[in-house]
């Protein structure tokens, strides 16, 4: 799905509905349009992050050579915004001590499973999500209209983006009694 499909509907949440058509027809927008548009993008971004970092990580896996005990977390591909665990290279998990500049973990190879955080993206970005694109442009329709100090609307769509997340994310099943039997 592409960031402008999530932000035109969001505009459509918003009573943008004439910006959200020109966005929709990558219509020249004006100045003060753009405006509003890279106000769109910039809680787009945040509404991404945020659903990253508390609902559905993003989650990366490398290894690594350890020495005297130090990973340092420069030798990260991408900065790593929670360690999830560490395994050594047997499989077992280790314990590890997590500090400013490096990981300590006694062992000599480890297996690292980390979440991160999504770059920042643009309009005409696509993001990869199994998340309906309603349920990010109900998170942008919150922020932007938190700064248009629309508290009462914005307080309607927190309730929707979170409602709807908690549905969607739900990891465990619903759990089913077995049928009793007569003896």
């Amino acid at each position: 799905m592409l960031v402008k499909d999530i932000i035109k509907l969001a505009c459509d949440f918003t009573g943008q509905e004439a910006l959200g058509e020109k966005i929709a027809q990558s219509s020249l927008l004006e100045t003060c349009e753009q405006e509003i548009v890279d106000k769109f993008v910039k809680c787009f971004n945040l509404v991404n992050n945020e659903i990253a970092s508390e609902f559905v990580p993003i989650k990366k896996i490398e290894q690594f050579e350890v020495s005297n005990g130090k990973i340092l977390l420069t030798q990260f591909s991408t900065k790593p915004y929670k360690i999830l665990y560490i395994k050594n290279s047997l499989g077992r998990k280790m314990r590890f001590k997590q500090f400013d500049d490096h990981i300590f973990v006694l062992c000599k190879k480890a297996i690292i499973c980390y979440s991160i955080l999504p770059s920042v993206l643009s309009i005409s970005d696509q993001i990869d999500s199994f998340l309906p694109e309603r349920i990010y442009a109900y998170g942008v329709a919150r922020e932007f209209l938190f700064l248009q100090s629309r508290f009462d609307d914005a307080d309607i769509f927190e309730e929707r983006f979170k409602n709807s997340l908690e549905l969607i994310c739900r990891t465990a099943p619903h759990a089913k009694m077995p049928r009793r039997r007569w003896l």
